[in-house]
C-alpha cells in the first residue's frame, strides 16, 4: 500500500517554476496579495485528487488567461511534477470567470483531475 500525499506543494513547486512573474500559493491566498497570483488547493476527489486552480489578476481577461496557462501546463507536463507519482492529468471543468466576494478581485477558476499513486 502507498501512502498518501497531499500533492499541494509539489504541484505550487512546479507552477512556480512555470511562471516566474506570479506568485503560486497553496491551499489559501494571504491577505492583501498581489496580482497576478494563483492558489492551488484540493476540492475531494476518491482515488484521484480535484485540484482547483484560482488566478487572479487586475482584470477578468488577465485572470483567465493566466488561468488557462495553468490548465494546459498542468495537463501537458504534470508528469513532471516531483513528490508524486502523476498517472494523469486533466481538465474537470472550463475555466469560469468570477470576482472574489471579499477583495472584489477578477479571477478565475477552474478543477482539475489530478491521477496519482498517492491519492
Amino acid at each position: 500500500m502507498i501512502d498518501y500525499v497531499d500533492p499541494i506543494p509539489p504541484i505550487t513547486r512546479f507552477l512556480e517554476l512555470f511562471f516566474e512573474d506570479v506568485r503560486v500559493y497553496g491551499n489559501t491566498f494571504p491577505m492583501n496579495v498581489s496580482p497576478p497570483c494563483l492558489l492551488v488547493r484540493t476540492a475531494g476527489g476518491t482515488n484521484y485528487t480535484r485540484v482547483q486552480l484560482i488566478a487572479r489578476a487586475d482584470r477578468d481577461f488577465e485572470a483567465m488567461g493566466l488561468l488557462i496557462r495553468a490548465m494546459n501546463h498542468m495537463e501537458r507536463s504534470a508528469q513532471a511534477i516531483k513528490e508524486v507519482d502523476v498517472l494523469w492529468c486533466s481538465k474537470e471543468s472550463l475555466p469560469i470567470s468570477d470576482t472574489d466576494t471579499d477583495t472584489g478581485a477578477a479571477e478565475a477558476w477552474c478543477y482539475m483531475r489530478l491521477e496519482h499513486m498517492e491519492a
